[in-house]
């Protein structure tokens, strides 16, 4: 007994089927691409300082800047191409900076490409305002006196907002 109408072979599967996988593949893809935006601004290899004070940042800034920074040791330069390593084994600090897209830099680096950011989102701005927040996420193992020297080689290329991250540790559970 179909519901149908007058033809009692039914419905071709092809027919349900089709718009149901296009829904299907569409969520996953749009599920893809939210996941990699998010995974671009963190850096697995750095393991943030624990913090009973640290908030969760409340909604995603298109302009922010991360600069994950940690401590330049064995395993990870082990892990680089040669022609990172090589470049980063002579460096006189004992940390490295990462921006997603970008080879590992040195902070004598980051200082150069930091202006460099800087510049270019000067003249990109409207009204030549810098809004850009620069993120710090240092590695718990780094010594405080690198961080801040990439944070003084932030003011000096012009940043005005920066932002500390840690990783947050629920209070009571």
């Amino acid at each position: 007994m179909s519901h149908g109408g007058g033809d009692d072979e039914g419905i071709d599967p092809d027919f349900c089927l089709t718009p149901l996988l296009d829904l299907v593949l569409q969520m996953f893809m749009f599920f893809i691409i939210n996941v990699q935006f998010v995974a671009e601004d963190v850096n697995p290899d750095v393991k943030l300082a624990r913090s009973t004070s640290a908030r969760p940042i409340d909604k995603p800034d298109p302009n922010a800047l991360f600069l994950n920074q940690r401590v330049r040791t064995k395993d990870f330069m082990d892990r680089l191409p040669p022609a990172d390593a090589k470049r980063l084994e002579g460096d006189r600090n004992n940390s490295v900076v990462l921006v997603t897209g970008l080879p590992p830099m040195t902070l004598d680096e980051a200082k150069t490409w930091l202006k460099d950011r800087y510049e270019l989102l000067r003249k990109t701005a409207k009204d030549g305002e810098v809004r850009t927040v620069v993120h710090f996420r240092p590695d718990r193992d780094l010594e405080f006196e690198q961080m801040l020297v990439l944070m003084k080689h932030c003011q000096t290329a012009g940043f005005t907002k920066l932002a500390l991250r840690a990783y947050v540790i629920q209070r009571g559970g």
